[in-house]
């Protein structure tokens, strides 16, 4: 849910970006100093991108790269939703922490910092559309080649992290990325933001009961798993990059945690056995229900305002999660109550 590009806008305060590079001591790009920073295109969502100019100065003079200054920028989201900071603090951990352990496609980073006084994270990285990658729509359906090669990128994350303790991997913790954004977007002010009449996702009338979603996410929350591993948490197409020789990667690193690989979608088990994973084909008991407990995870897509999302991706999303949440009846198996 969250990550996806909300809107473009070019009304953004330069010093926001700049004031990064001016601190002490200041970040060094490719072992080298910044000389001079040009903003070329904002783009505000869940997180701010900021595309960039660098100019760089080393031994052999001055010389140009394309970045893209990842972190909190929207000063009226941030005022907004002061329960997101966690989420930056988490990309930036993720690329520095864990990151240099896996075999995933990820963008280069060149630079990692995080600020627990004000909330900040920040990740600067190559400017991937400048290196040829492209994004895609996540209203748009994926060719089979494609998700095939996106599973196993989560495949390979998962069995190399198979049977991971929050205690094992730093800044891993589920709480501070996905329960507590999750429980400050399910305040009675925020729920009633989003069911106004002017702004109610297409959500079932059935789900329309906020008591009873934020019982459910936490008999969610609660639930044991015996798939335990590191998750992306938010792996869906909006969140991904396609390489120029056309190879998937994941991006929006906010949510990541340990929790149940079901919480990804990746129940492709010979994708996780071939990387290093378990035989799930041999431990099937409990793994299908575990696949319909998570599938509730997609409710947050409802929670996402339009400071966080563009209102054509959520309807759509929405209708897409809360049609397989019905179908698997995955509220009921979380209540305890299914027929």
């Amino acid at each position: 849910m969250l990550g996806t590009v909300a809107k473009k806008t070019e009304q953004f305060p330069r010093h926001c970006v700049t004031s990064v590079f001016d601190s002490k001591p200041p970040p060094l790009i490719l072992s080298k100093p910044v000389k001079d920073v040009i903003i070329e295109e904002t783009i505000h969502g869940t997180a701010s991108k900021i595309l960039v100019t660098l100019t760089l100065y080393g031994d052999m003079g001055a010389s140009s790269i394309s970045a893209c200054v990842k972190g909190s920028f929207n000063p009226k989201l941030n005022e907004a939703l002061p329960f997101l900071s966690g989420l930056y603090r988490r990309e930036a951990e993720f690329y520095h922490y864990i990151a240099p352990r896996l075999n995933i496609a990820l963008p280069d980073t060149w630079y990692v910092g995080t600020d627990t006084t004000n909330g900040q994270g920040i990740v600067i990285m190559g400017n991937l559309k400048v290196q040829g990658c492209s994004f895609t729509n996540p209203l748009k359906p994926w060719p089979i080649n494609l998700v095939e090669m996106a599973i196993e990128q989560l495949a390979s994350l998962h069995a190399s992290t198979w049977g991971s303790r929050v205690e094992d991997i730093p800044c891993a913790n589920k709480n501070d990325t996905l329960v507590d954004p999750i429980v400050g977007l399910l305040a009675t002010e925020e729920w009633n933001k989003r069911f106004a009449d002017d702004a109610r996702p297409p959500v079932p009338k059935a789900m329309d009961d906020r008591e009873r979603i934020i019982s459910t996410f936490k008999a969610l929350w609660d639930s044991d798993t015996r798939l335990r591993c590191l998750v992306h948490g938010d792996g869906h197409i909006g969140n991904t990059f396609i390489s120029h020789d056309g190879q998937p990667g994941f991006l929006d690193w906010q949510v990541t945690h340990v929790g149940s690989a079901m919480h990804d979608d990746a129940y492709f088990i010979n994708a996780l056995h071939l990387t290093g994973g378990p035989d799930l084909q041999l431990q099937l008991s409990g793994v299908w229900e575990e696949y319909r407990r998570h599938t509730f995870h997609g409710f947050a897509w409802v929670l996402a305002g339009p400071m966080m999302q563009s209102r054509e991706v959520v309807d759509v999303m929405v209708e897409r999660h809360c049609a397989a949440i019905i179908d698997h009846q995955s509220m009921e198996l979380l209540e305890g109550c299914e027929e």
